[in-house]
């Protein structure tokens, strides 16, 4: 039976993926012109950036001194610690020009360079999580017991960034299964699990504006 760590760490994966796929499409098709468009862009684009940013420090900082705690060889992660390095620079890159965007610079110009951006965000890191599964997995299943990783993903789950979490509920939503999402929700504090219902509407108004189908997610998933 499949352990509780790589159950959840694969419906995280597959939401990353999903999401990704999302911001791909909603970048594709921001007009210069449209102000609350691009104001909804640079929301979802920011939170992804920052989104990814917490789940490498959940892996530097949490699961992976946890399993070399309990008896991981940390040789092992070592291709993925360096993976990390190379991304967090791409990841400050597209942070800074979704903030070049936010700021005002709304040519074509800046969106076109902005799509470069995003293009190299979104390969590096897909690329990034197919090198990770095959390594990590197998690590949570031998040393992660279930029960630390119920005590992780509660602490951790307070920590998570709360802007933009109508971008994560969707994610969720769409990009996991209905088990894998019901496991990642019950983790989050009960206020936010109330507010589902208000968060999805939410989600699909945002990707209404972006003109981006709120369901492109699902096809991501493995």
């Amino acid at each position: 039976m499949e352990c509780a760590a790589v159950r959840e760490f694969t419906g995280l994966h597959n939401m990353i993926r999903g999401l990704l796929r999302l911001l791909s499409s909603a970048v594709s098709e921001a007009k210069p012109d449209n102000a609350k468009q691009i104001k909804v862009l640079c929301d979802f684009g920011l939170f992804s950036v920052h989104g990814s940013h917490f789940h490498h420090s959940t892996e530097d900082d949490y699961y992976w001194p946890a399993i070399e705690r309990n008896g991981a060889d940390p040789s092992l992660l070592e291709p993925l610690v360096k993976e990390h390095h190379m991304i967090d620079p791409v990841l400050d890159e597209t942070e800074r020009a979704f903030e070049t965007l936010q700021r005002g610079a709304t040519g074509t110009q800046t969106l076109d360079s902005l799509r470069v951006q995003v293009g190299r965000f979104k390969d590096d890191m897909l690329s990034h999580l197919d090198h990770e599964e095959p390594i990590f997995f197998p690590l949570l299943t031998q040393y992660m017991p279930d029960d630390e990783n119920a005590r992780l993903a509660a602490e951790l789950a307070k920590k998570a960034p709360r802007k933009g979490i109508s971008w994560l509920m969707g994610g969720a939503e769409y990009g996991m299964t209905t088990d894998q999402f019901n496991e990642f929700l019950a983790t989050f504090p009960k206020p936010i699990q109330w507010m589902r219902p208000l968060l999805l509407r939410k989600y699909r108004r945002g990707c209404g504006v972006l003109g981006v189908d709120p369901a492109l997610p699902s096809s991501s998933g493995r």
